[in-house]
């Protein structure tokens, strides 16, 4: 299978994450390409079998989590019918941010299979199970998070 995995960061969490999540796409012996939002491969998107959407929480401590760098992930190149899973990275807590990230998805076009949120400092926990679930998401399994 062919997957993509774009990311959005600000302090290189999420850039961490999307490359663990890349290197776990590549041990299942998928084809990858990991980039940031501002860099992807058009070529390569076109032609993706499944698309992984990453960026960080953004908001205030208790209340207000949203995707950080939303203007960056709706300035990317849409991702038109492709199965899609969104991660994002957090500090603290990370409220309803990915439910927010599935609405990112629809707007781009995607198909929403689910998400994760990752703590930041405890990367890479729960990232070979989630890359797993997500590839079975491709054939009809829900992504739980």
């Amino acid at each position: 299978m062919k997957v993509a995995v774009i990311y959005e960061s600000r302090t290189g969490n999420t850039a961490r994450a999307a490359q663990m999540i890349g290197a776990a796409l590549q041990d299942l012996e998928n084809e990858v390409g990991v980039w940031p939002t501002d860099k992807v491969n058009l070529d390569f998107l076109t032609d993706a079998d499944l698309v992984f959407l990453g960026t960080w929480t953004d908001g205030l401590i208790i209340a207000g989590h949203r995707p950080g760098g939303s203007a960056h992930l709706l300035a990317m190149p849409g991702i038109w019918n492709k199965p899609t899973v969104g991660f994002v990275t957090y500090a603290f807590r990370a409220g309803k941010v990915v439910d927010k990230l599935a609405d990112v998805v629809t707007l781009l076009g995607g198909k929403w299979l689910g998400g994760r949120a990752f703590q930041r400092d405890d990367l890479p926990d729960g990232v070979a199970g989630f890359v797993i679930a997500a590839v079975d998401a491709v054939e009809g399994v829900e992504v739980s998070g």
